[in-house]
């Protein structure tokens, strides 16, 4: 059995304050990642962590994810020189297309064929942050730059949003990491770890890492985990590609629209410290060569907060 495993914590803004001392105590706590995702609308993943990056020195920090198609990828590629620079060795750039609603009704943008756009855009980013150009004519962007001299790419991991099969295996063709959400280990084992690994040997080049993003809750009640879990899922559900994601699992919503206790089950850990633990051990044993935690308190914060901490630390130590 593997004693260690790589983890990490997905802090959520807003405030934004809120998420640079959590990302500060997590530090502390000797935690090895920093994700912090974008929504639609709201403050930027990118920018905090870069802010992030000038009051930190060891955590690593991640945009879990960035959000593509309001960012030009040259654009975005500018932005992630600045936290590259100020965390050298430290920054992961996380993308993704996030759903067709949200870009065509917030923004007014065309979602046209999110794999062909994704594509395009992380050839942009590749250009840019790795080999210091790119000159493209796609169907998506027209991109020809170049870095100054005097800017050595920094080469960041670039890691892709991915949910279902399609995604995984781009992910596995083009980017250093897959950050899977809302998926457990029967999906991590019998869909995803494959597809990613059948985009890399399309690509004939190394499996890139699987990262599986997972919320954690200090409870034995499942009552409460399952309240949060409808709560959660009673907004997704706005999003088919969730649903599709369930079904691909084989745990389809019910009849009535909502999450079954098996896929709660699945896809929540819960329960005591030790539960914890074996369980996020387990996620890892299917699969997962890396592990992202959303710590949910229900009573306690800074108690659960610090409790969930030490799980990671002895995960990863």
């Amino acid at each position: 059995m593997v004693s260690t495993v790589p983890v990490g914590v997905v802090i959520f803004p807003p405030p934004v304050h809120a998420v640079l001392d959590a990302i500060t105590r997590a530090e502390q706590a000797g935690i090895g990642m920093a994700w912090v995702p974008s929504y639609p609308v709201g403050p930027d993943g990118l920018s905090i962590v870069t802010a992030a990056a000038a009051r930190t020195s060891r955590i690593g920090l991640a945009s879990g994810i960035t959000i593509t198609y309001p960012s030009h990828p040259l654009a975005r590629a500018n932005e992630a020189l600045v936290a590259a620079e100020l965390a050298p060795g430290r920054f992961r750039l996380g993308v993704g297309a996030s759903h067709k609603a949200p870009i065509e009704g917030n923004y007014g943008l065309p979602f046209g064929k999110p794999l062909a756009h994704l594509r395009e855009y992380i050839a942009v980013l590749r250009g840019m942050l790795w080999d210091g150009r790119v000159d493209l004519d796609g169907e998506y962007y027209r991109v020809h730059a170049a870095l100054p001299p005097e800017v050595t790419p920094p080469r960041p991991p670039i890691v892709l949003g991915a949910m279902r099969k399609n995604m995984l295996r781009l992910a596995g063709e083009v980017s250093d990491g897959a950050l899977l959400t809302s998926s457990g280990p029967s999906y991590i084992r019998s869909i995803a770890r494959p597809a990613l690994a059948e985009g890399a040997r399309l690509a004939q080049r190394p499996r890139p890492p699987l990262i599986a993003a997972v919320t954690v809750l200090l409870t034995d009640d499942f009552a409460a985990v399952r309240r949060i879990a409808q709560t959660v899922f009673a907004h997704q559900s706005a999003f088919p590609t969730y649903g599709k994601l369930f079904r691909e699992a084989g745990f389809p919503p019910t009849a009535e629209g909502e999450l079954s206790d098996e896929l709660i089950h699945e896809i929540y850990v819960y329960g005591d410290e030790d539960t914890i633990h074996r369980r996020l051990l387990a996620l890892h044993e299917a699969g997962a060569d890396e592990i992202a935690v959303n710590i949910r308190p229900l009573a306690d914060p800074v108690r659960e907060e610090a409790a969930v901490l030490e799980i990671l630390a002895r995960l990863s130590a």
